[in-house]
């Protein structure tokens, strides 16, 4: 994937990283080191299944999904320090790590601003992991005991012009989740501001990386997503996304 600006297209510009004293306990950066390893790992053994119904991931791999259990621990234990962390550290990796790690927040409508933030970190990690985060949490099933959180679409939709493969891929993904109740707001602010890039997304060669934009084109072009699965299961993206071009 390359990324390039082109001029007289948008142009994505973040603010300048803060530079504070704040760093996080030293149990979780040894946990971030372990649970960086026990992932790739797993990946590289196709072992990459996860579930989100809580709102944030446990892993299917044993070892991945122990260190998530800590982190549940870490973000509760530690829920004021790794908000500090992620908007004043002055190192990326540290709000990194906490941006991760409050993903595992009990309350996550708490923590819902602190990661919106984060999506506008210079860093590409922590907007990775601040997206991600957020991603996980739109996915959560509801329960009598949780709500799912309430989380602003605007952020990720800026990121779709960004030409940085991790921005895009994360905000498209967090899209699918949240164009799930179908927004009629949301879906027309998409096909105004949004549709070149989820088009050319939805394009990409490699499939598990266009089909959340191809998925969040389905919905703007009104087809259910049963209608969209079998397009593209048959291989025949191009008629989803020219019913959502025509929707212009």
């Amino acid at each position: 994937f390359v990324g390039v600006e082109e001029r007289g297209e948008p142009t994505m510009r973040f603010r300048a990283g803060p530079a504070g004293p704040a760093r996080l306990a030293d149990d979780i950066v040894r946990s971030g080191e372990e649970f960086s390893t026990a992932l790739m790992r797993a990946v590289e053994r196709g072992d990459a299944a996860e579930d989100r119904s809580r709102g944030h991931a446990f892993a299917h791999n044993p070892m991945t999904r122990a260190i998530q259990e800590r982190f549940v621990t870490y973000a509760k234990r530690d829920w004021s320090q790794l908000r500090l962390v992620l908007r004043s550290s002055g190192d990326a990796a540290h709000r990194a790590l906490a941006a991760l790690v409050l993903g595992y927040a009990p309350d996550k409508q708490a923590v819902v601003e602190d990661l919106v933030n984060g999506i506008s970190d210079p860093a590409d990690e922590v907007r990775n992991n601040a997206m991600r985060a957020l991603m996980v949490f739109a996915d959560m099933d509801p329960a009598v005991s949780r709500n799912v959180p309430r989380i602003p679409p605007e952020p990720f939709i800026a990121l779709l012009n960004s030409p940085v493969f991790s921005d895009r891929n994360k905000a498209s993904g967090a899209l699918m989740a949240l164009t799930a109740t179908r927004d009629p707001g949301l879906l027309a602010t998409l096909r105004e501001g949004s549709l070149a890039s989820l088009v050319e997304m939805a394009r990409w060669k490699s499939e598990g990386h266009a089909f959340a934009a191809f998925t969040s084109l389905g919905r703007i072009a009104a087809h259910s997503d049963d209608a969209a699965q079998a397009a593209w299961n048959r291989g025949d993206r191009e008629i989803v996304i020219e019913a959502a071009i025509r929707q212009q």
